[in-house]
């Protein structure tokens, strides 16, 4: 198998990208791993970089239910670089170990919170392609209230393409842990 990438080295970026990146990096103090491949485009990391942002810092979503949305996604494009960074970045959030385990061996959580099942569900429905029954739909507006369900929306799109970046190149776990995922 060809590697589909080389280390990651910010001089050798063209100017546009370069840009981008000290942009990314003066603005958060780190750029995050997707941007290795997405620099390769400018415009795009630019302006994708705001919504990432804002997406994992700015939503009205307390951060455990942003985790458990990523690794819904992680675990359905078996996305392990993504899995090792957000599995532990999940418990760190307060989500219950045996839920993160769970999900990533693919079975059904036991949440304790009733905001975590509605995250879950809402996003395992969404990836696999089932939509949204009505009676979902009614307990998430109730739980999450209409922003934080866009927020949830917007949060499977934003790492249905990171997860799909980081597959595509093959991206391997990080820090070189085995892979986590059946």
């Amino acid at each position: 198998m060809a590697e589909r990438f080389e280390p990651f080295d910010p001089d050798r970026l063209t100017p546009e990208a370069r840009v981008v990146y000290d942009r990314i990096l003066t603005e958060r103090g780190y750029v995050p791993g997707p941007y290795q491949f997405w620099l390769a485009s400018p415009g795009f990391s630019d302006r994708i970089e705001p919504v990432e942002e804002f997406l994992r810092h700015g939503v009205s979503l307390e951060e455990r239910l942003v985790e458990i949305v990523v690794l819904v996604v992680a675990r359905h494009w078996g996305a392990q670089y993504v899995w090792t960074s957000h599995g532990p970045a999940a418990e760190k959030a307060g989500v219950d170990p045996a839920s993160v385990e769970a999900i990533r061996s693919g079975k059904a959580p036991d949440f304790t919170h009733d905001d975590e099942q509605i995250c879950y569900d809402v996003s395992a429905a969404l990836v696999s392609g089932r939509g949204l029954e009505d009676g979902l739909w009614t307990l998430a507006l109730g739980s999450i209230g209409e922003e934080g369900f866009n927020e949830v929306l917007g949060l499977i799109g934003l790492y249905t393409s990171v997860c799909l970046t980081m597959v595509a190149y093959k991206m391997p776990t990080k820090n070189g842990e085995p892979n986590p995922l059946p």
